[in-house]
């Protein structure tokens, strides 16, 4: 690959920031891409905020900096939200629509941030928007992760092979759920969204 890609994962603590990151790293390596990785921040919270940065290229570094990410991966549309900073105009959002209430949401202290205006924004002020609104049923974090996972493997600008993910995949997720990750992965390669314009004015 020419030049660098820089990748923002972020979500909450046990939702799998950590694991998504690992296949992310493990399918570069086995791609023969450079790659450095973050430290993960928040993890001794379950619940609190986490994020990882993640840079494909040579004299890459994990650490990311204000509009410097070319795809943000928001686990949770909220901790997406907090990160709005680290994009550009030619940014890449994917965003799953999985909330996971703060406590002061679910103490009714505050209001959750409405998710559907956020996104429009973004349509708005980037380059493009993939939006997983659709229910994934009670499907396990990791096993989520992995659909997420498959939306962002179609990517234009992302610059791992297909192949490399699956390799990765059957290396480090438990043997026995092996064939659902990949079924999930699979399913995320799926009807992506279109493109949507830039706008001036961000």
């Amino acid at each position: 690959m020419k030049g660098t890609v820089k990748i923002l994962v972020a979500g909450v603590g046990g939702q799998g920031v950590v694991f998504f990151t690992d296949l992310l790293v493990e399918a570069a390596m086995h791609a023969d891409i450079p790659v450095g990785s973050s430290e993960i921040y928040g993890l001794a919270q379950r619940g609190g905020s986490v994020t990882a940065g993640i840079t494909f290229g040579e004299h890459t570094h994990g650490f990311l900096e204000k509009a410097g990410v070319d795809i943000l991966v928001g686990l949770e549309p909220l901790e997406a939200q907090r990160c709005a900073a680290y994009l550009h105009r030619g940014s890449t959002a994917i965003i799953d629509n999985n909330r996971i209430y703060p406590y002061a949401v679910n103490a009714g202290m505050e209001a959750y941030p409405d998710v559907e205006k956020f996104i429009e924004f973004l349509k708005e002020n980037i380059r493009k928007v993939v939006y997983i609104a659709d229910d994934l049923g009670s499907l396990e974090p990791a096993v989520r992760n992995l659909f997420v996972l498959g939306k962002l493997s179609e990517e234009e600008t992302f610059p791992i092979p297909d192949q490399y993910l699956v390799k990765a995949i059957e290396n480090i997720v438990k043997p026995g759920s092996v064939q659902a990750s990949l079924q999930a992965y699979k399913a995320g390669r799926r009807n992506n969204e279109l493109m949507y314009p830039v706008k001036k004015g961000w």
